[in-house]
Formats: structure tokens, C-alpha cells, sequence
């Protein structure tokens, strides 16, 4: 007869499974999103450049396309530095702490972090509805401007959970200097 696993060991085992799950998901969508972002980036201005040259025609939308591409780039880029650890950090005082101090103090850096991204999803989702209720459109793509101010509450929720998953899960996210 084997011996059972204690009931909390399969919950959480399950729940970090699903946890893993959702890290796989949205590190999968970040990438995508950013090389997408990317993409068209550089394939608007190309365009632009290659049809001004070639024909004397300008695209009066690659410049505002490829700036609100930039944009999404940028926010969900902070979300993948995030996870990774590429964020600047201040680490003088962790470099003259013993380990263990060193790494509650990171820890604390990555909390006050996650939290603080966590207010600014908070408040981008409130300017997104104020665009959305101001109705405007964007210059030459003329697209809603609430789905370019998007970014700032997906990105913003996306770097407060990353901070989050290094501050309390630091081999789920490869990030150094969190308490383990």
C-alpha cells in the first residue's frame, strides 16, 4: 500500500500547476505581442521609406501606427523585464547585508514595486474609460485612442503580477535576489 500525499500537497501541487500554466500562457503572449509589435514597427517604416523613395508616395498613417506599435512594445516589454529581472534596481544596500537580510530587502523592493504597478493599472483603467468616453480617434489611422492608452493597465497589471511572482516565486521566474 503507497502513502497518501497529505490533502494540502495535492491542492497545492494543483494550484501550482495551474499557476505554471498561466506563466507558460502569458509569457507566450508577451512574446508574441512584442515581436509582433516589432514587426509592424519595422515593416510600417520600411514601407514608408522604401514608397517614398521608390514612388514618391508617403504613407500618412506608418508614422502614428508605428508609434502606438512602440507603445504596446514598450509596456509589454516591461511586463517580460519584469520577469527576467532587467529592471534597474537599487542594490547598495543588499550588497552589504548578510544573505538573508539582503534577500528580505529585495523581496520588500519587489513587493512596494508589484504594488506600486498594481496603482497605475488602477488608475490606466480609469483614463482608459475616460477616453473611451471622450470618443476621440486618432489622427490618420482613426482608431478609437482608448486602445492605445490600453497598454498602460495591461502592462501595468502584467509588471505588478511579474514583480509579484519574483518577490514570492523566484525559481518560477528565474529572477535573482528574492526570497526564497
Amino acid at each position: 500500500m503507497s502513502a497518501a500525499a497529505p490533502a494540502g500537497a495535492a491542492r497545492t501541487g494543483g494550484a501550482l500547476g495551474v499557476l505554471r500554466l498561466l506563466d507558460r500562457v502569458v509569457t507566450a503572449a508577451e512574446a508574441t505581442l512584442m515581436v509582433a509589435s516589432l514587426a509592424l514597427s519595422v515593416g510600417f517604416l520600411v514601407a514608408d521609406i522604401v514608397l517614398r523613395v521608390a514612388a514618391n508616395v508617403a504613407l500618412p498613417w506608418a508614422a502614428e501606427a508605428t508609434r502606438y506599435a512602440i507603445v504596446w512594445l514598450v509596456f509589454i516589454g516591461g511586463s517580460r523585464a519584469a520577469r527576467t529581472g532587467a529592471h534597474i534596481t537599487i542594490d547598495a544596500v543588499p550588497e552589504f547585508l548578510p544573505e538573508r537580510p539582503a534577500r528580505l530587502v529585495l523581496t520588500a523592493g519587489l513587493v512596494v514595486s508589484s504594488l506600486s504597478c498594481a496603482v497605475l493599472a488602477w488608475y490606466g483603467v480609469a483614463l482608459v474609460r475616460q477616453m473611451m468616453n471622450f470618443r476621440q480617434l486618432s489622427p490618420s489611422l482613426e482608431i478609437p485612442m482608448w486602445w492605445v492608452y490600453l497598454a498602460l493597465p495591461i502592462g501595468f497589471a502584467l509588471m505588478a503580477i511579474r514583480f509579484a511572482q519574483a518577490a514570492f516565486a523566484p525559481r518560477a521566474t528565474g529572477h535573482a535576489g528574492s526570497a526564497a
